[in-house]
Parts: C-alpha cells; sequence; structure tokens
C-alpha cells in the first residue's frame, strides 16, 4: 500500500495534475483574501498588500508554492511542450472554480472560450496518451 501510494506521487503524471488543482485552489483563496482584505487608502495599499492580512491570502500563497514544486518535478521528466499545454487546464477549472465556489458569474461567450481552451488540452493529450500506452 504505501509502495503504491509512493509510486502515485513520483508520477509526473499525477504531479502533473496536482500542479494543476494546486494553482486553481490557490487563485480561488488569493480572490476570497482579496475581497475581504481590509479597505485601506489607494496610496497606502496601491499594492494590495493589505490582502497580507487575510489567512485565505497565506493559504493561496502556500497553494502556489506546492504548485511550483510539483512543476518543478514535471519538467524533470515531461517535456515542456506537453506538459505547458496540458497545464493549461487551468484556464477551465479556474473559471468554473470561480462559478462555482465564488458564485462568479460566466457569460456565453467565456462558456465557449472555456470549450476551445478544453478542446485544445484534447487535442493536446490524445497524443500523449497514446504514447503512454506504448510505454
Amino acid at each position: 500500500m504505501i509502495q503504491k501510494t509512493r509510486e502515485l506521487l513520483l508520477n509526473p503524471w499525477f504531479q502533473l495534475v496536482l500542479s494543476v488543482l494546486f494553482v486553481t485552489t490557490s487563485e480561488v483563496f488569493l480572490k476570497r483574501g482579496a475581497v475581504e482584505a481590509p479597505r485601506l487608502p489607494e496610496e497606502v495599499n496601491w499594492t494590495g498588500v493589505s490582502g497580507l492580512a487575510s489567512l485565505d491570502v497565506w493559504y493561496g500563497i502556500l497553494f502556489v508554492i506546492a504548485s511550483f514544486a510539483s512543476w518543478l518535478y514535471v519538467l524533470r521528466f515531461i517535456p515542456l511542450t506537453i506538459a505547458f499545454p496540458l497545464s493549461n487546464f487551468v484556464h477551465v477549472l479556474v473559471p468554473l472554480s470561480s462559478w462555482f465556489f465564488l458564485n462568479e458569474y460566466i457569460s456565453a461567450q467565456r462558456w465557449c472560450g472555456i470549450a476551445l481552451v478544453l478542446l485544445g488540452v484534447l487535442i493536446v493529450a490524445k497524443p500523449v496518451a497514446r504514447m503512454e500506452e506504448k510505454l
């Protein structure tokens, strides 16, 4: 059981999925933290530094760091020409997560864009799946 868990955690494809999920999670936390941040005068807070007062921002930062670590691991084993296009699945997950968790509106035009990104990721993923079957 421990060996199988270790193999899964060290699988670069699993790490790629984790990286995308971590980025998505970090964006939701950062948005929540930015919204709940204290309102300061613009001359003091033009950088948005007041967001650091929010625990959600700190959770977001931790997920950014986790994503970065996963991404570096992915880059050791998967060619960038494959990993980067697949990582763009984040452009599907972030709007969907914003809609689901933050009650943000997604216009019809944006839904079309999400569908196009998803189609592009699937086009890139199909040859990768065939390649993996041969290994």
